[in-house]
């Protein structure tokens, strides 16, 4: 004798999620709306723990808590429940809960609601109360006539309907034209499975077994599956009825159950005909095997059927006797997730990242890892051309750092990371870096690449850019950088150029610092710019205003100022008026008397008043009168002299005759100019401008 089992036997996910919540939540003043499934021996257990059976909700007391089985209810008992205050434990079935979604939505929409059902069954009820209990309720094909004087009708299903007779019915509404017709295929995925699976086993097995309640609607179906193929078929809701059963040792056997049949019963089924018959071969082993295929191992990529998408996320058939849960955050890329992108029966590729959900007690997977991947399959195949990409490496190792671009693993040796070569890899893990692939090989999916081609090429055109535009007397915007004694460096556009000290101010200064500070940006004017040797001159004093100009506008021709006595020449003096700026006061103008030698009547250091007395701004050149700023010379007192009328008047006294020295008699021969008499006298080079030849060419004021 040999023993075939469904693999598909025993309670599917919605039964065991509602009668684990009803066992973990039954107790004093707990009701359930409804047997909680249909099944004696689980309703029975429940009741001995405290659980409390009503059909009504006015049975209810107030302050009470209710479980909602999983074949759902009307929205008039949320209503009344919430109204009443009581505590509501949900326990409806996923795709129960989906129907409910669909039957509310279409009915406000002004559809009519067809159920295609067995109008007295629970879940069917429930539905019903998502459309104001107005739905038509059809379970053959003959009732299809009632429908076709509705324009706009939406069908659904129960869950644990036939899949033979809906497919039926379907094809008889499919050909009467509405105005708008939607049809929704809502029998439970477990369901079509088992039935699919009845009727392969029912047609190789001499005995079928259906173990079950005569209650359950998904166990009476598979009975009349088993029964088409399977004369010998039997109900079995207690292990004593296969007492009644006259079994030969050639049978085989096959074992179906009921998404609401216990676990135990299908044992107790087993170890009787295990201990009752000789030579029985259980072939239970064979789910065994079917299911040990079925490798749930964390990181792999799996292909399932949707079952159902909700708010929650999607249940995927991903075989094996557990279901694969997507949670809406790992559903999308970019996080938009929308429930009805992802129809019951279609297709989608996932990652299991967790092989034992505890509360779900599915596969938990990710749509979005499939989805990384292929858009990182995409991107190979638009870097084949020296496309840049982004990415951030995973990790470092000898040589180089290794990072994923979809399916590919990447490579970036150390010589590629940088222009330079790097020695410690970890400041670069986790950073995003700019790539271009070097090599591509397809067959093992590995890329090697660098950063180092991208930042040389960037590099050579921003030196192609700044040589072309930067040349002599073109102004550039640049960052100090560093001081040096001799000048300031300044970056300009990231190269290195140099203000020389002279150039940087129009007086002498002690600290560039004083000019110019780092990390300040100003306008430079280039003076030279030499592309081989890779060197640029800038200048800063060139662009702003020269001390002279500011000069003769703070003290005009007549003006009188204090100034500093600077220098010394046997033809005057010069006085500095304002920084970097002098003024010659010749020898004549030093004071009210003859002055001889200038070194008689003024020293360097002195601090005197002047007066402008002329101003040559072509040439740079002021003149300054000591002598105009000092008081006149007091006159002699005129006395009364007689005339030879015996008159007076008032006159001066002549002043008594100095005796003349004689001169000598020999001339004194006046010696010629030697070049360095010449180079004393005063010229705008020795004294306020001292970089005039740098200027003579360059328009400043234009620039």
């Amino acid at each position: 004798m040999r023993l075939i089992k469904a693999q598909g036997a025993g309670f599917c996910f919605g039964v065991k999620n509602a009668v684990g919540t009803a066992l973990k939540n039954a107790g004093e003043n707990v009701f359930c709306l409804g047997q909680i499934i249909n099944n004696e021996r689980v309703t029975k257990a429940l009741s001995e723990k405290g659980l409390k059976t009503v059909e009504d909700v006015s049975s209810v007391p107030d302050g009470a808590t209710v479980i909602i089985r999983s074949h759902g209810v009307g929205k008039a008992v949320y209503d009344e429940l919430k109204e009443r205050g009581i505590k509501i434990i949900d326990a409806t079935c996923p795709f129960v809960s989906n129907i409910h979604k669909l039957a509310y939505r279409y009915y406000r929409s002004g559809y009519k609601i067809c159920i295609i059902g067995d109008a007295s069954h629970p879940e069917v009820k429930g539905v019903n109360g998502w459309c104001g209990l107005d739905a038509e309720i059809i379970s053959d094909e003959n009732e299809v006539d009632r429908l076709f004087g509705y324009e706009k009708l939406c069908v659904l299903v129960q869950t644990t309907f036939s899949s033979i007779k809906y497919t039926n019915i379907i094809k008889k509404i499919s050909k009467h034209q509405f105005k708008s017709l939607e049809i929704f295929d809502t029998i439970c995925y477990t369901t079509i499975k088992r039935q699919k699976e009845a009727e392969k086993i029912a047609g190789k097995c001499s005995v079928v077994l259906v173990i079950g309640s005569s209650s359950s609607s998904n166990t009476d179906k598979l009975r009349q599956i088993a029964e088409r193929f399977c004369d010998r078929t039997y109900l079995v809701d207690d292990v004593c009825r296969l007492k009644n059963i006259k079994f030969t040792p050639s049978d085989s056997v096959g074992l179906l159950a009921g998404a609401s049949t216990p676990e135990e019963l299908i044992m107790e089924v087993i170890n009787f005909m295990s201990q009752n018959f000789e030579e029985v071969q259980n072939q239970e082993f064979i789910s065994g095997v079917e299911e040990s295929l079925v490798s749930y191992k964390e990181g792999k990529k799996v292909k399932g059927t949707v079952i159902l998408a909700d708010e929650h996320g999607i249940r995927v058939n991903i075989g094996g006797k557990k279901d694969g849960l997507i949670v809406k955050d790992e559903a999308t890329l970019d996080g938009n997730y929308n429930p009805e992108d992802f129809l019951p029966d279609s297709v989608v590729e996932a990652i299991i990242i967790n092989k034992n959900d505890p509360d779900s007690g599915c596969v938990l997977l990710s749509k979005k890892k499939v989805d990384l991947i292929k858009e990182g399959d995409k991107k190979v195949d638009s870097i084949r051309n020296g496309e840049e990409f982004e990415l951030v490496p995973e990790k470092d190792t000898k040589g180089g750092l290794i990072g994923k671009i979809g399916t590919y693993s990447v490579f970036i040796p150390a010589s590629q990371i940088k222009e330079r070569y790097i020695t410690d890899l970890k400041p670069f893990t986790k950073k995003k870096l700019r790539l271009v692939a070097l090599e591509i090989d397809d067959a093992k999916h590995k890329i090697v690449a660098s950063q180092r081609k991208i930042l040389e090429r960037e590099r050579l055109e921003r030196e192609e850019i700044f040589w072309t535009n930067v040349k002599p007397d073109v102004i550039v915007s640049g960052v100090v950088k560093r001081i040096a004694p001799f000048g300031a460096f300044i970056s300009v556009a990231g190269f290195d150029c140099l203000a020389h000290i002279a150039d940087i101010s129009w007086v002498r200064v002690a600290n560039i610092e004083d000019v110019l500070k780092i990390g300040s940006t100003h306008d430079f004017l280039v003076l030279s710019a030499d592309r081989e040797k890779g060197r640029v001159s800038l200048g800063y004093k060139q662009l702003q205003p020269h001390p002279f100009t500011l000069a003769i506008e703070k003290h005009p021709v007549g003006s009188v100022c204090k100034g500093k006595v600077i220098n010394l020449m046997s033809y005057g003096a010069f006085v500095e008026i304002e920084p970097g700026v002098e003024g010659l006061v010749h020898v004549s103008k030093a004071a009210r008397t003859f002055v001889k030698d200038i070194n008689t009547v003024l020293k360097v250091g002195d601090e005197v008043d002047v007066k402008v007395i002329a101003i040559d701004e072509p040439n740079k050149k002021i003149t300054l009168s000591i002598k105009a700023c000092l008081p006149e010379e007091e006159k002699p007192e005129e006395k009364p002299v007689e005339n030879a009328e015996g008159e007076t008047s008032a006159t001066t006294a002549p002043a008594p005759k100095k005796e003349r020295t004689p001169r000598p008699s020999k001339k004194t021969e006046r010696k010629p100019k030697t070049e360095d008499d010449t180079q004393k006298e005063w010229t705008d080079e020795t004294s306020n401008n001292p970089f005039a030849a740098l200027l003579k060419d360059i328009d400043v004021e234009n620039k």
